[in-house]
């Protein structure tokens, strides 16, 4: 893609003229370009066997320099497309093989298939072939944006969530909500996995994943029918799966310096030969954070008169350890049959010391009471999933893949208040008063899925696919109050709730290319059972539904270069377990979080129209999405009680109607500019508490990645993003941006690469938000230990003879995972 795309620039102009004149590459539809055309091949051995993970690498005739590399499947067949015409040779090289090179051939038309190659068994010397070739940054697919991790300098060191928090039109919020071009609910899975977890929840689990683990990352704002129809967008992160003969493998060493220090090593290993490839990684974190926030509630009576202000100071420090493995083996039991099976899970334990102080004062400004609350928190949160895989290639290359889960998640969490009043002159002022929360959670995850792959021809594709799935929860929230000598439960808050749920899907996606037009159609069937039990008072809930979503893409090839595309999906997006889960989490005692057993789930319609050029180099789309039943966070007061606390409700409609652009533009052979910007309308219409609510806002973000790589292994890279005044639940958040900076360079041969990185060097990413309707009228202003210096180091095993891919291997959980909550942090 690169080497197209720079003949036209140059053509054009200077790498720095390309930049000021940037906007205008908007208005370039129709520009003289390269074609392009697709090979095929096949591979076997001396018995005429299929060549399984062959290495099969595209050079051209002229010079040898490599252009392209595949892998042969498991019928020994491989393919490139979108390859320039040219003249070309294949060479082939597998562990155990003598080296094959073919003869050079012309690609002179859209579809070129080369005879078989034939392996010759013999010592390989793979000691000279190095994959000089770097993916995109960027690559725009049908129904997808593929983000290549490793082409990000930052990325390494880093951590998951870092990764997340520089994709292009994504953004992450302070409570670890992500959004994708504006839109909102979106779910993130791992290796095709559901994620199960809350957005807290999901936030430490990417803050505790080493960077260095992963491969790509797809973005789906609007997903095809194969993937569940929970979510307004998908997050697909694919971590690394060595697949190569003999051992190999990647040691990362990472120190962390902000506010508070921490540390992570991750290791990647595999072992491979032609009948089964064994893999995992395991890793360590040890991480201090803080979160600094003030708080200003402003109580009002019915004539919307202040009667009284609570001015509140937190600060929190919080020290986790992370402990990650993962073990897999694939065993290849004939060409077209493999089986897979995969053991991992994690242990984070955490404590978090709670500085709490209040203010409460008349409404003329004037205090009358502050209240010390110190509180800590102790707890834990273990994981274990189990995955068995078979996959069959039957003739005509038809494909079975079947996918068995089994998932369990129990966490643990303690908090402990000592609430103690002064008066102004520092006397005491009332009793002192101690709290209790014992707040364990389990959750059990049973999957099953099956997708089928039907190709009719080279152009046309089915397919279809069921699933089930069965969870389990049970929360028992156990609340004390502080006595003399001990505790005594508090029954009025205590509650024991059981949920239980069963999801049955089925779809069907046809897939055909005509000439300049592809089109993609799918749907998906999903019927939902559920049960909800409040043990403490008996009470009951259940609902059963059926549900359809269709989905649909349509893209025209106004060139070789160029093209439109027009795409639309129907979403849901069910409560998160814990948001049906009635217990408190309390931030002290005037403040906390409650869930809704009563939620319904939301609805949406999806239309995004987009049109790109340069092979995806510059894309443009215009979105328009509409949700109803929205599920938000809404500020609620007990005036009676001085409470303020949030819990989920379903308003009624939220519109969001948008523009974005992304651009990859690479000058010369060593730069390359990211460019992502967009607009979008936000208008939010219901009731809260039975009263009219509206919120609007026009939100515009942009973010500029600069990369440079140089000949010697250096390489630096730069970010910066800035978001305008914008939404978050029921509060308008001020302007909000960040820069980031990273070096590396390659040493010993190559063979290791350190990387020094900073994130948000100016301490621009805080947040200030302000949330104001009804009897509510609250100010947060916010900041949290987003300034950090990393220093990396990567160590690589076997590096010459490594290709690195991706677990490809679909989990048959596609949603459960991103609903688990256990407490809100």
């Amino acid at each position: 893609m690169y080497t197209t795309i720079e003949k036209t620039m140059k053509t054009a102009c200077s790498g720095r003229r390309l930049l000021q004149l940037l906007p205008v590459l908007l208005l370039l539809s129709f520009v003289a370009r390269a074609q392009t055309g697709k090979i095929t091949g096949r591979i076997h051995d001396e018995t005429q066997q299929p060549v399984v993970a062959a290495t099969v690498l595209l050079k051209k005739a002229a010079d040898s320099s490599l252009v392209k590399v595949a892998l042969s499947d498991t019928t020994g067949s491989w393919q490139l497309e979108e390859i320039p015409f040219n003249r070309y040779f294949i060479t082939i090289t597998y562990i155990g093989y003598k080296e094959w090179n073919g003869p050079v051939f012309t690609l002179d038309q859209p579809a070129t298939t080369l005879e078989s190659a034939s392996l010759q068994s013999g010592a390989s010397n793979l000691k000279g072939v190095t994959v000089a070739a770097k993916k995109p940054f960027i690559e725009q697919q049908l129904d997808r944006t593929v983000v290549n991790v490793e082409s990000s300098i930052m990325a390494a060191g880093g951590s998951a969530l870092e990764v997340m928090e520089k994709l292009p039109g994504v953004l992450v919020d302070k409570n670890g909500n992500i959004s994708i071009k504006g839109k909102q609910g979106v779910k993130v899975m791992i290796d095709d996995r559901p994620g199960y977890l809350s957005a807290a929840e999901l936030t430490a689990f990417l803050r505790n994943m080493p960077a260095s683990q992963l491969d790509q990352i797809e973005i789906m704002s609007n997903p095809p029918a194969k993937y569940d129809a929970a979510g307004n967008g998908v997050i697909n992160i694919k971590r690394k799966k060595l697949k190569t003969g003999g051992f190999n493998g990647t040691l990362t060493l990472t120190a962390l310096q902000g506010r508070y220090p921490g540390t992570t090593q991750n290791l990647n290993f595999n072992y491979s030969n032609k009948h089964v490839n064994f893999y995992g990684n395991a890793g360590f974190s040890y991480r201090k954070s803080f979160e600094d926030y003030y708080i200003v509630r402003n109580f009002r009576n019915g004539a919307k008169e202040i009667t009284s202000i609570y001015d509140q100071h937190t600060y929190t420090k919080t020290t986790g350890k992370s402990i990650t493995a993962k073990l897999g083996a694939d065993y290849y039991a004939s060409a077209k049959t493999t089986i897979g099976v995969a053991l991992g899970g994690f242990h984070n334990p955490s404590e978090a010391v709670n500085t709490n102080n209040t203010l409460l004062k008349t409404g003329d400004g004037v205090m009358t009471t502050r209240v010390d609350a110190p509180a800590t928190t102790k707890g834990k949160w273990d994981n274990m999933e189990a995955n068995v895989s078979l996959k069959h290639v039957f003739a005509a290359e038809r494909e079975l893949l079947l996918n068995a889960d089994y998932l369990s998640y129990n966490s643990t969490s303690e908090q402990h208040f000592d609430n103690r009043y002064f008066k102004p002159d520092s006397s005491e002022a009332a009793p002192r008063k101690s709290f209790l929360a014992d707040l364990p959670a389990k959750i059990n995850i049973y999957s099953l899925k099956a997708d089928y792959t039907h190709p009719f021809s080279d152009k046309t594709r089915l397919e279809a696919g069921v699933k089930t799935s069965f969870v389990n929860t049970d929360n028992n929230a156990q609340y004390f109050d502080g006595v003399s000598g001990g505790w005594k439960k508090n029954d009025s808050l205590s509650n024991h709730f059981l949920y239980k749920e069963n999801v049955n899907a089925g779809y069907l996606n046809l897939r055909h290319k005509h000439d300049r037009w592809e089109f993609q159609a799918g749907l998906r069937a999903e019927q939902t059972w559920l049960k909800g039990e409040q043990k403490n008072n008996g009470q009951t809930f259940s609902r059963s539904y059926l549900q359809f979503f269709p989905s649909a893409f349509v893209a025209y090839d106004v060139d070789k270069e160029s093209k439109v595309t027009l795409s639309y999906g129907r979403r849901i997006e069910r409560p998160d377990y814990r948001s049906m889960n009635p217990f408190r989490f309390y931030l002290d005692q005037y403040t906390y979080n409650e869930g809704n057993p009563y939620l319904n789930p939301q609805y949406s319609h999806n239309i995004e129209l987009g049109y790109s050029i340069w092979e995806g180099a510059l894309t443009t789309t215009l979105l328009y999405n509409r949700t109803t039943d929205i599920i938000q966070e809404v500020i609620l007061q007990n005036a009676d009680k001085n409470e303020t606390y949030q819990r989920p409700e379903n308003l009624n409609t939220r519109k969001v109607l948008g523009a974005n652009v992304n651009a990859q533009i690479p000058i010369g052979e060593t730069m390359t500019t990211v460019l992502y910007m967009d607009y979008n309308h936000y208008d939010y219409s219901g009731a809260i508490n039975n009263e009219p609510f509206e919120l609007k806002a026009g939100v515009f973000t942009a973010q500029l990645m600069q990369q440079v790589k140089l000949q010697n292994g250096w390489g630096f890279q730069f970010m910066g993003t800035w978001s305008s005044r914008s939404i978050d639940g029921t509060f308008l958040q001020q302007p909000i941006g960040t820069l980031h900076a990273g070096v590396q360079k390659d040493i010993l041969g190559k063979q290791a690469t350190i990387r020094l990185s900073a994130s948000d060097i100016f301490g621009w990413n805080r947040y200030n938000a302000t949330s104001r309707y009804q009897n509510i009228d609250i100010h947060i202003r916010g900041q949290w230990q987003s300034q950090v210096l990393k220093l990396a180091f990567t160590y690589r095993f076997n590096k010459n003879d490594r290709k690195e891919t991706t677990d490809k291997r679909e989990s048959a959980a596609e949603e459960e995972r991103q609903r688990v909550k256990t407490e809100k942090k």
